[in-house]
């Protein structure tokens, strides 16, 4: 079909350790609110990041440089939580940073500037609902 549109996925993204929301109103990328975290980089300078909240949208605006390959740690901006899974990259190597899902379900990204991997797993909402409900 000519014209169809991809569908868009809109993250709503919480700490998994303080359970407050990342997302960032008053700082839009692509018309929508964005993932606020702070990073710290290998030579230890402190900074902001914020990331489209749109999954698969890798553009994001920071207010320090970070070098392409650097690898950078990413915090909570409310609990100050390191948000390092123990996972590494498949793709490069890098430890991965998640964050949780608002309605269910997690996104890691890769903590390494221009390494795109990502991943999302949404919760099974029903069984989820069923589960509270027994």
């Amino acid at each position: 079909m000519a014209g169809k549109m991809k569908k868009q996925v809109i993250l709503d993204v919480i700490c998994p350790v303080c359970h407050k929301s990342l997302m960032d109103n008053e700082i839009e990328i692509k018309g929508l609110p964005s993932v606020c975290l702070n990073i710290r980089t290998e030579d230890l300078r402190q900074g902001t990041v914020h990331l489209c909240g749109a999954y698969e949208c890798f553009e994001h605006l920071k207010d320090i440089p970070v070098k392409e390959g650097e690898i950078a740690g990413f915090y909570c901006p409310h609990c100050h939580s390191e948000l390092l899974t123990g996972e590494i990259c498949q793709v490069c190597g890098a430890p991965m940073v998640e964050m949780k899902l608002a309605s269910g379900g997690i996104i890691k990204i890769c903590s390494r500037f221009g390494c795109f991997n990502h991943f999302l797993s949404l919760a099974d909402l029903e069984a989820e609902r069923h589960r509270l409900e027994v």
